[in-house]
């Protein structure tokens, strides 16, 4: 697994500083939730405060040194997008045109065909949120990435089906045998490719959509995977056995998800096993089932003796999904993903064993919700300080979203190990940081573009907040940009 990146001694130092107000107003916080309450009452609905940081101006520190992790190209994005999202006037009509990018065949609405549309789906949209169109592209982007600190990624190949959720049974053809193995070839080799993009420790993301109209013919009609797909999957497996990667099955529409969830299932009784874990299933809090599904699978991964690895997120299929098994509101969306984090961080599942005997598993939380991610590092601290952390999570973002989020994260475990060292300590584990990227075509990734543009919409409120302190930031570029050019000019004139 990869590691951090060393911290050399001038960082040790700032951190140490930057830390030493900061650790004792949390650790004065974290006393008394000790004395005013027991491990049990971390069971309850009320999860730890907002932040660790009580102090103001410490917490904003934070986020600053944070924020100097992001090249200026993504602060520049990141703002002018944030506009856009906020904006109805924006919005609407560049919604209404990203879908009729996605769905036409036409040549004129092919940004890989067309270049003046390319020119501006391209830089606005595609390089914010997609890691490249080739491997050459992937690549330096994933180390970038990389270089900010994350501990890895998760590279995902755009290649997908799209579902008419009105009426899943207009998508059910018969297509030609050949036909069938090509598109399943097509999906094979572009994640062996994705694979040999990747190292140890990453992730490769699938789409079980993107093998074909036969295979998600398949899924529809809640087959058994045929043959030839086993056979790709174990393509896919050898190769991320050998590199010391893991795969995540992508969750997807309602009108395919219970055979992927059943498929899934079957791969991680097969390989996550005897210590291993190579597959995870994706879960999505925003349906009302999410956490029966969380409880069964646990159920039947302790009972058969095979690791359950969970990827949670909210979820991304809200615009074209049946509405019927989503949650009425956000508020009750929000509780579902703070309530199974905590559940599963302090052990506490219906159907298992608690406390020591609680099952191994995997956890990695996927959000963007700036509160549900500091209650759930927040609680790991506190669980881990008790010694009754069940598992240590991985957090992730999507590539351009919450962007600043990961960088805290990675800043907040940099600050944790500086603290460690200084004090001559062992430090504590703390939790891995990555970015989720999908890489093809720009036609080949429109349907993941939408899905961000309607998660960003949806989270105006999140984005609104972080355009000040992203605005603060490429101020205080530009200022020591120009005091830069002024000591340059200085140093000439002296000369």
């Amino acid at each position: 697994m990869p590691s951090h990146p060393p911290i050399n001694s001038f960082s040790l130092i700032r951190h140490h500083l930057h830390l030493h107000t900061l650790r004792l107003s949390s650790r004065l916080s974290i006393t008394a939730k000790r004395n005013s309450s027991s491990d049990a009452s971390l069971t309850n609905k009320t999860l730890p405060p907002y932040s660790v940081h009580s102090n103001r101006k410490a917490e904003q520190a934070l986020k600053g040194q944070a924020l100097a992790r992001l090249p200026t190209s993504s602060v520049l994005r990141s703002l002018f997008l944030g506009a856009f999202f906020s904006s109805p006037v924006l919005f609407t009509p560049g919604f209404t045109l990203l879908k009729k990018i996605s769905t036409s065949p036409s040549y004129l609405w092919n940004p890989d065909k067309n270049p003046v549309l390319r020119a501006i789906v391209r830089p606005l949209i595609y390089d914010q949120f997609c890691a490249g169109t080739n491997p050459s592209e992937t690549r330096a982007k994933i180390s970038q990435i990389k270089s900010l600190g994350f501990s890895g990624v998760i590279l995902s190949y755009g290649r997908e089906g799209q579902i008419q959720e009105s009426n899943p049974a207009s998508d059910i053809t018969d297509p030609s045998a050949s036909c069938a193995d090509q598109d399943l070839e097509l999906w094979k080799r572009g994640n062996l490719e994705t694979l040999d993009m990747i190292t140890a420790g990453d992730y490769l993301g699938i789409k079980m959509t993107g093998c074909g109209k036969s295979i998600t013919n398949d899924l529809l009609q809640g087959n058994d995977p045929p043959k030839s797909f086993a056979e790709a999957i174990n393509a896919l497996v050898q190769r991320a056995k050998a590199q010391d990667c893991r795969i995540w099955v992508d969750a997807e529409q309602q009108a395919v998800q219970p055979t992927i969830d059943r498929w899934t299932v079957d791969l991680m009784r097969k390989y996550n096993r005897d210590g291993q874990v190579i597959f995870y299933s994706t879960h999505q809090a925003y349906l009302k089932a999410s956490r029966d599904k969380v409880e069964h699978q646990l159920q039947l991964a302790h009972r058969e003796g095979w690791t359950l690895a969970i990827k949670l997120v909210r979820g991304a299929y809200i615009e074209n999904d049946i509405r019927e098994r989503i949650h009425d509101t956000k508020a009750q969306t929000d509780e579902s993903y703070n309530s199974i984090v905590r559940d599963l961080l302090i052990g506490n599942i219906k159907g298992v064993p608690t406390g020591l005997k609680f099952p191994h598993m995997r956890l990695f939380l996927a959000g963007h919700n700036p509160y549900s991610v500091s209650q759930a590092s927040n609680l790991v601290r506190i669980l881990q300080d008790q010694g009754t952390l069940k598992i240590l999570p991985e957090f992730g973002q999507l590539q351009g979203m919450a962007d600043q989020l990961g960088c805290e994260l990675i800043q907040q475990g940099e600050d944790t190990l500086a603290q460690a060292v200084g004090a001559g300590s062992s430090p504590m584990a703390v939790p891995r940081v990555y970015k989720c990227l999908t890489w093809g075509s720009i036609q080949e990734c429109m349907q993941f573009l939408v899905r961000r543009a309607v998660e960003n919409r949806g989270a105006t409120g999140a984005v609104k907040d972080a355009m000040p302190a992203l605005a603060k930031e490429l101020r205080r570029r530009l200022v020591d940009m120009f005091v830069r050019r002024g000591r340059t000019s200085n140093s000439k004139v002296g000369k």
